[in-house]
């Protein structure tokens, strides 16, 4: 981890500690106001209304004048009648425990003024959670108060039996808000556990993130940046699929008046195959295989042996590597398993005469007995060299249609008076256009070299060297 790393994997745990205090709190609130509707908020509005309905029970006592279980009876059964979903029974009993009238179910012994806590004398209520047929009610005890009529038989006794889960019904939105804090509080804590045992992996990704942006950096320094001595114009892009690529060229002066140029592409892509990508790099500038054809030959042999010795057999690598004597006008190559290149030429009027460079030999790293000839060709005023790997001709669309050999001669021959750079984003652009949104599957890389023997002038043409990477 680097040092610009630390503060935001420190905020990070921070940030995750504070959201799991922020979940605990949550889920605590949640649960115990959950607690206290289900218990206080319903048991006090069951309270309320056992109150009503002995209040109402008194008053019609106090108007009907009754006095006996006769006129006491409808009454009691009428109240009941007009609650049935909220009250459980009402039932009136007399100071010696003789049931006056009763309508429901009762559940459990009549109140009798005995019972410690109850003085109807004295006006005081009772009140207590039974289990009953329909669920939990909430019984409480009242004094009945005497009617005009007369004295109801000794103190009597109103019971009136409440639902509590019909009470309940009234706190819904409340208990649906309670249950929907107490998810989220859930869900925030299972997040933060999730991220919590995900984020050892996580800063382990990190660091890959910064060794593979590391790796990046190191492969662009790889391209060539310094402008060659010569007028050789020439243009280039490397554009890998992922962060690091396969693919690599290279373009420098290799002594004895002649130019190297150099591409290749190693099979897969990402870090596996820029490692690889290096060493045949770092083999390709530390030889000496630009003096003779020989020499050039057994290069590439040595480094085909050295491919098979250190890297299992699927993984290979293309290349194609040559010189480019612009005294003698000549360009001596290896292709060791590469696309084709095309040395373009015009004739006379509008016709163009493309061949495609394939002398050579094999991939390298499939078989250590391999061998490699030197081709070469004859370079004429204005020739055109263009190399690229698999990733231009073979990019498909959604279609799966790829863009194709034929394609690329055509963007060639329409820009043919452009120069090098110009060629080169031409093609490029042709390249993306085609692929619409699809992203590229392979790395891409291009080389396009205009070819000027030495003393030859080519009117239109202005020598440039330049090369851009991404």
């Amino acid at each position: 981890m680097n040092r610009a790393g630390k503060p935001t994997y420190v905020k990070l745990i921070s940030v995750m500690v504070i959201g799991l205090l922020l979940g605990i709190v949550l889920l605590v609130q949640t649960v115990g106001t959950y607690y206290y509707v289900a218990g206080a908020l319903v048991r006090q509005e069951a309270q309320r209304d056992a109150d009503r309905t002995a209040s109402s029970l008194a008053r019609a006592v106090r108007l009907s004048g009754a006095n006996d279980a006769v006129h006491l009876a409808p009454i009691v059964s009428e109240l009941h009648r007009e609650r049935p979903q909220r009250v459980a029974w009402i039932r009136v009993t007399a100071a010696d425990g003789k049931v006056l009238a009763e309508s429901g179910t009762p559940t459990g012994a009549p109140y009798s003024p005995e019972r410690p806590g109850f003085a109807p004398q004295n006006r005081l209520t009772l009140s207590e959670v039974r289990e009953a047929e329909g669920g939990k009610v909430l019984v409480t005890a009242y004094p009945l108060v005497m009617t005009v009529a007369g004295p109801l038989p000794a103190p009597a006794t109103s019971e009136i039996a409440i639902y509590l889960e019909g009470v309940s019904v009234s706190f819904r939105r409340v208990r649906r808000n309670m249950i929907i804090g107490c998810s989220a509080a859930i869900a925030l804590l299972t997040a933060v556990l999730v991220i919590g045992l995900r984020f050892p992996r996580y800063l382990r990704g990190q660091q890959y993130e910064e060794e593979l942006e590391m790796a990046r950096r190191v492969q662009s320094d790889l391209l060539p940046s310094n402008p060659l001595a010569s007028d050789l114009d020439f243009a280039a892009e490397c554009i890998p699929a992922w962060q690091v690529g396969g693919d690599l060229y290279d373009v420098f002066e290799a002594g004895y008046g002649r130019v190297a140029l150099v591409l290749g592409d190693v099979s897969g892509k990402g870090l596996p195959a820029a490692l690889l990508m290096a060493l045949i790099h770092g083999a390709v500038r530390s030889n000496d295989w630009t003096s003779l054809p020989s020499t050039h030959e057994d290069s590439t042999q040595r480094l085909n042996q050295l491919l098979c010795e250190k890297t299992g057999q699927e993984r290979f690598a293309s290349l194609f590597w040559g010189y480019y004597d612009q005294e003698k006008g000549v360009l001596r190559y290896i292709n060791a398993g590469h696309l084709p290149p095309l040395l373009i030429r015009r004739k006379e009027g509008a016709d163009f005469e493309v061949r495609r460079l394939e002398e050579g030999g094999m991939v390298l790293g499939v078989r250590a007995d391999a061998r490699y000839h030197q081709g070469q060709a004859v370079i004429e005023s204005g020739d055109l060299l263009v190399i690229f790997s698999d990733g231009i001709p073979e990019a498909a669309n959604a279609h799966g249609e790829e863009f194709g050999e034929a394609r690329l001669q055509r963007v060639i021959e329409d820009n043919w008076e452009n120069s090098a750079s110009q060629i080169r984003d031409a093609i490029l652009a042709r390249v993306r256009s085609f692929l619409g949104r699809r992203s590229p599957q392979d790395d891409q890389t291009l080389m396009v070299v205009r070819l000027q023997p030495v003393g030859s002038n080519r009117s239109g043409l202005r020598p440039e060297a330049e090369q851009v990477t991404s």
